[in-house]
């Protein structure tokens, strides 16, 4: 099966301290990495005040898992993360299919840049005078 790219959310307990936050995030990671899937990037964006009230908290520890793995396994994690204690929320998003599209609009707009500069260069000859454009 075809690995893809996902980004992995979640929000941990406010009342957790750094420690645990950090042994949850290890715990998560292995949910990951147990079943053949790959930890691309791990970001922890620290406590924040969260848009709405979630299990009566105001406040949540986020943090970010980039994975490279297959469809089974994220469903897999999910399942997983529903009842591991700590975990207020979380959203798994598949992102590899945007950073092909962005890859693909990146490259045709360099080529297009290549073409009007190649044309310019080739079109520089210089205009007799008296001539307007």
């Amino acid at each position: 099966m075809n690995n893809r790219v996902y980004e992995l959310l979640f929000i941990a307990d406010p009342n957790l301290g750094d420690t645990e936050v950090d042994a949850l995030t290890e715990q998560v990671q292995g949910f990951v990495e147990k079943d053949g899937g790959r930890v691309e990037k791990v970001e922890k964006w620290g406590k924040k005040r969260l848009a709405y009230e979630v299990q009566r908290h105001r406040e949540g520890h986020y943090v970010l898992i980039v994975a490279e793995s297959t469809g089974p396994l994220v469903k897999e994690v999910e399942r997983r993360l529903k009842v591991t204690d700590g975990v207020i929320r979380y959203l798994t998003v598949r992102v590899d299919e945007a950073l092909r599209k962005a890859e693909r609009r990146k490259a045709r707009r360099t080529l297009s840049e290549e073409k009007r500069r190649s044309r310019t260069s080739a079109g520089a000859s210089p205009r007799p005078e008296g001539v307007q454009s």
